[in-house]
């Protein structure tokens, strides 16, 4: 009996796929997420619409319609973020111990709130109140809501680039109301009747948030896929030892020193909503195209999100902040040279490439290095951290125009600018010299503070 020809055995080798074809798997596995993340989409898009647009005419509603001067900017600034700042504080961890769903439900009850009254009341005095109090609580909560909802509703695979999604749907949403700022200041004038347009614009976005928010699911999709899951155990804590169990251990401190050092450094890019348009209107003469300049800022963005998503497979989250920090320097550097439309141009589009490499990377780092469910309270931290230095360059923002670009008399207004440069300057620095001792180490021997009771049993 002839015995069969035998074939020499060929070793097959595992090549894994490529950066590329991650990628495009990354899309194919996003269309396939959970209804609660296209409801989130929608829901962010709705509520930072409101805010963003709010933010934007801000300045120019203060100083141009209400005719006060650059310190009340400064003030108004404050108003916001004082108050948010007391309510970060106290409900930095309700997301966590009451679920996303009814989070959001009450963030856009009293976002919506401020908007209707200032539309509806022309009052100083009530105007700051309504900010004070329901608009700074709505943030507190929305803030932490919003971003921890996408861990929970996507795969880690496609994650990063369902938050540059994410992003991308937030921008669509201020070039709409940069559009609305446009038509507005250039058809119906700076007056109140014109503003008025535009809080009732936000109001409306608030209020379609708040009913697709009743429409969530509280998910988990590191555990448990699409099941619904209860956040009762975070409940019997109290909010005191909910948090507690989080301060104590190194690996937080490390955490918010990273994120405290990157948020001061992304700062530079607030002066583009607190400064940008007062210097238009006084180097250049003009700010009727400073919605335009919100516009390319947005398109730019949305065009750059998808490039620099892609840079996940070449940078580490850290070191994409310590070069998206220093892009961010170089972008300020046209405007020392005088305002016209091609320096604002070119730092619009330099400060364009730098935001986007920042997001939707600083979110990836909140959630790859935060404790597991604890990811709304080190979000609430890092929204105080937000807070305090958006209210820092609000004062530095208001005064140094009010130092360098005066209304009237001599102006150096490239001064303002060098100064803006110069902030960021340290931190960057800091990342870039200090990384083996602010971030976590792949393995801590000894996870808790010496003082803590949890290290003597450790």
């Amino acid at each position: 009996m002839k015995n069969p020809e035998e074939k020499p055995l060929i070793e097959e080798t595992y090549e894994p796929p490529g950066s590329f074809e991650r990628y495009k798997k990354s899309f194919s596995d996003l269309l396939k997420a959970p209804r609660d993340l296209w409801l989130l989409f929608t829901i962010k898009f709705c509520l930072y619409g409101s805010f963003s647009t709010f933010i934007s005419a801000l300045s120019i509603y203060i100083t141009e319609v209400k005719n006060y001067s650059d310190l009340y900017l400064c003030i108004a600034f404050a108003v916001i973020g004082i108050p948010g700042l007391v309510f970060f504080i106290i409900f930095g961890s309700f997301n966590d111990r009451y679920g996303i769903r009814y989070t959001l439900i009450l963030g856009s009850l009293t976002a919506c709130l401020p908007f209707l009254v200032i539309a509806l009341y022309d009052d100083l005095l009530i105007s700051a109140l309504i900010l004070m109090f329901p608009g700074a609580f709505s943030i507190s909560l929305l803030a932490s809501g919003l971003e921890v909802g996408i861990k929970y509703y996507t795969e880690p695979h496609y994650r990063t680039l369902a938050l540059s999604l994410y992003s991308m749907l937030s921008y669509i949403s201020l070039i709409i109301g940069g559009i609305l700022i446009e038509l507005l200041m250039i058809s119906g004038g700076k007056d109140f009747s014109t503003f008025r347009i535009i809080f009732i614009y936000c109001a409306i976005n608030s209020i379609i948030a708040l009913i697709l928010s009743c429409f969530l699911r509280q998910l988990d999709f590191s555990s448990s896929a699409e099941r619904e899951i209860s956040t009762q155990r975070a409940q019997e804590k109290s909010n005191w030892e909910f948090i507690r169990e989080t301060l104590v251990t190194k690996k937080f401190w490390r955490l918010i020193s990273v994120l405290s050092i990157v948020l001061i450094i992304k700062s530079i890019t607030f002066q583009q909503a607190i400064a940008l348009p007062l210097y238009m209107s006084r180097d250049l003469g003009t700010d009727k195209h400073y919605g335009l300049m919100i516009i390319i800022n947005q398109v730019l963005l949305i065009t750059f999100l998808p490039v620099f998503t892609f840079s996940i497979y070449y940078f580490t989250a850290y070191e994409v902040f310590i070069i998206a920090g220093i892009i961010g320097v170089l972008a300020v550097v046209p405007l020392m040279f005088g305002a016209s439309y091609f320096t604002i141009l070119s730092y619009i589009l330099i400060s364009s490439i730098a935001e986007s490499m920042y997001n939707p990377r600083l979110l990836e780092y909140i959630f790859e290095k935060s404790h597991k469910g604890k990811e709304g309270f080190i979000i609430s931290l890092a929204g105080i951290v937000t807070i305090v230095i958006m209210i820092c360059s609000g004062i530095l923002g208001g005064g140094l125009l009010n130092e360098f670009c005066p209304e009237n008399g001599e102006r150096k207004c490239w001064a303002l600018w060098l100064v803006v440069a110069m902030v960021p300057l340290p931190g960057i620095f800091v990342l870039a010299f200090g990384r083996g001792i602010i971030e976590e180490p792949d393995f801590e021997p000894e996870p808790y503070l010496s003082w803590s009771k949890e290290a003597e049993f450790n």
